[in-house]
């Protein structure tokens, strides 16, 4: 890893723990800190406690390189053991909105946010919305960008969008932090009112996680 990239790779992945299995999340904060952490090129792991029903522990990872997510993974994996499985897993590549012309620092912005919620899912597009001309998809998108923005409810809402084409079974894996899940909810509403949802195919499943607390 002599090379240093300039994309920035992403995991999000669950965890569900197996019928009386304990609660492994303090184990996972213990790795976290511990095992992980000799990992050098791993820019940021963080850990949630799941609302979905079908898994228990959310968990979000970035790195300049693939193989240090790939060695976090099976840290977590040797760590589970029998006690429980990796129920989903997105790993995607970060890079600037072909949209928006300002530049995010997203390794500073990820690791100064401790915002409380994470909410992350996959995403894809028909085929039609590839065929317009980039003229026309500007277009669309500008009134998605600015929607969002300046919907009243969006004070500390934190977006990530990351990009897997022909790495999984999604086109996009979106991510956002925030500290109201109230908040979300209600400029999520107000989006489903913009043209860019004709294009929409896929967004499921949505992971829900709460942060959790390091002792």
């Amino acid at each position: 890893m002599a090379t240093e990239a300039k994309e920035l790779y992403m995991y999000i992945f669950s965890i569900k723990y197996f019928h009386g299995s304990r609660d492994m999340t303090e184990e996972m904060n213990v790795l976290m800190k511990g095992e992980c952490a000799k990992i050098p090129e791993l820019k940021h792991f963080s850990l949630y406690r799941s609302l979905r029903g079908d898994c228990d522990l959310i968990g979000w990872a970035s790195s300049d390189f693939p193989e240090a997510l790939q060695n976090m993974l099976e840290m977590i994996k040797m760590s589970i053991g029998n006690r429980g499985s990796i129920v989903h897993a997105f790993f995607s590549i970060y890079q600037r909105s072909p949209y928006l012309k300002n530049s995010l620092n997203i390794e500073k912005q990820i690791a100064e946010s401790k915002r409380k919620y994470l909410i992350a899912y996959p995403m894809s597009k028909s085929n039609d919305w590839y065929l317009l001309p980039y003229e026309d998809k500007k277009r669309i998108m500008d009134e998605h960008i600015k929607t969002a923005m300046t919907d009243p409810n969006n004070k500390d809402i934190l977006s990530y969008t990351t990009y897997c084409f022909g790495l999984g079974d999604q086109e996009f894996v979106v991510i956002y932090e925030t500290d109201s899940l109230y908040s979300w909810m209600k400029v999520t509403e107000k989006l489903r009112e913009v043209e860019a949802r004709k294009w929409i195919v896929k967004e499921s499943p949505i992971l829900v996680g709460i942060r959790a607390e390091t002792k």
